[in-house]
C-alpha cells in the first residue's frame, strides 16, 4: 500500500506563487505515482501549521525563509524551479528523496 504524503506549499501571501508551485507539483507528482496532499499557506503560518499537523515536505516559494522555529528533521525546498521551470529535474530529485526518508 503506497503512503499519502502531506505537502505544505507557501509564499509570502499564499495566493498565485503557491497555487503555481502546489498546480505544478501536483502534476508532476501524478506522473510519478507518488500520492500526496498539497496545502497552501503563507509563509508565516508554516512554523503554527507544522505543530499542529506535521508535514512530510515543505516547498517555499519565497525568497528567503529561515527554517529555525520548524522541527530540524523536516525537508524544506526552493519551489523557485517550478516557478521558473529551469532545474524542475532536479528539484523533483529532492523531492523524492525527501518522502523516501519518511517512515511508513
Amino acid at each position: 500500500m503506497s503512503k499519502k504524503y502531506l505537502i505544505y506549499v507557501a509564499c509570502g501571501s499564499a495566493a498565485a506563487s503557491a497555487n503555481l508551485v502546489k498546480d505544478r507539483l501536483t502534476d508532476l507528482l501524478k506522473k510519478k505515482g507518488i500520492e500526496a496532499e498539497l496545502k497552501t499557506m503563507r509563509v508565516s503560518e508554516v512554523p503554527n501549521t507544522v505543530k499542529v499537523k506535521k508535514p512530510d515536505l515543505v516547498v517555499i516559494t519565497a525568497g528567503n525563509f529561515s527554517k529555525g522555529a520548524l522541527p530540524p528533521d523536516l525537508p524544506v525546498l526552493s519551489g523557485l524551479p517550478l516557478m521558473t521551470m529551469i532545474g524542475v529535474d532536479k528539484f523533483m530529485q529532492e523531492v523524492e528523496q525527501a518522502l523516501s526518508k519518511v517512515g511508513d
